[in-house]
């Protein structure tokens, strides 16, 4: 029976060898996989500076701050936490207090009073099928990591998600919460998950077909529009 899995995308804890192999501690079995990103032009604008990197306890994921010391975030990375701490591309450390937390839509808002030198600007719109988009993050722990790509599902409402775009981007742990940006730089849309497919992998002791997920490299996106209409909730 063939069957997908949908996985959010923060990291538990990570450590890089000597031999810059990647070990990923993870509370199920190990996943290996090999991913080849889609080669497209980059965007004029990066946004690197407006990225963040967000640890919370064990665990890692990225966010974007859109200014004020306000950093949007997935919400599966703050889980239940109260307090996290950041970093941000220029090397600047601080706490964070997490404002709010909607896990039905899978975004949660945080604050610094630390110094956060870049922010970008939210389009609140959906993304486009077809659109050309880069995504900024920390997978795998390794910083502020730019992977590039184009939309290739519109918007639907997918496993534990209301409302997520599909793109063809490499994707993996550690990139949830990460900014979603267009050419022009603005923010369309939140990273926060990956399809896991099933991989063949041999036969259990009663004889039965085992299998192994594997990345296959379709990523899921909550879009701006909808980060733009949690906003406005939060403020009214």
């Amino acid at each position: 029976m063939r069957f997908y899995r949908y996985a959010a995308v923060a990291v538990l804890t990570f450590a890089i060898t000597m031999f810059g192999v990647v070990a990923l501690a993870v509370p199920s079995q190990p996943v290996y996989t090999t991913v080849t990103n889609t080669i497209v032009q980059a965007p004029a604008t990066t946004s690197e500076d407006s990225s963040i990197k967000i640890s919370v306890g064990n665990g890692l994921g990225s966010g974007v701050h859109i200014g004020g010391g306000n950093i949007v975030t997935a919400a599966h990375v703050i889980d239940d936490a109260k307090t996290v701490k950041i970093k941000t591309n220029a090397g600047i450390e601080s706490d964070a207090t997490v404002l709010w937390v909607n896990k039905d839509y899978d975004i949660a808002l945080i604050h610094t009073d630390g110094n956060v030198a870049g922010s970008s600007e939210l389009d609140c719109r959906e993304p486009r099928f077809g659109e050309q988009i880069q995504a900024v993050g920390n997978p795998l722990g390794m910083e502020f990591i730019a992977s590039f790509g184009r939309v290739a599902g519109a918007g639907r409402q997918l496993g534990n998600w209301k409302s997520v775009v599909v793109t063809d981007m490499t994707t993996v742990m550690g990139q949830s919460g990460g900014g979603i940006f267009a050419n022009d730089g603005r923010v369309v849309g939140i990273n926060v998950g990956v399809t896991l497919a099933p991989l063949k992998s041999g036969k259990d002791a009663a004889g039965a077909d085992t299998y192994t997920p594997t990345m296959t490299g379709f990523g899921f996106v909550v879009p701006a529009s909808v980060v733009c209409d949690l906003l406005a909730r939060r403020a009214s």
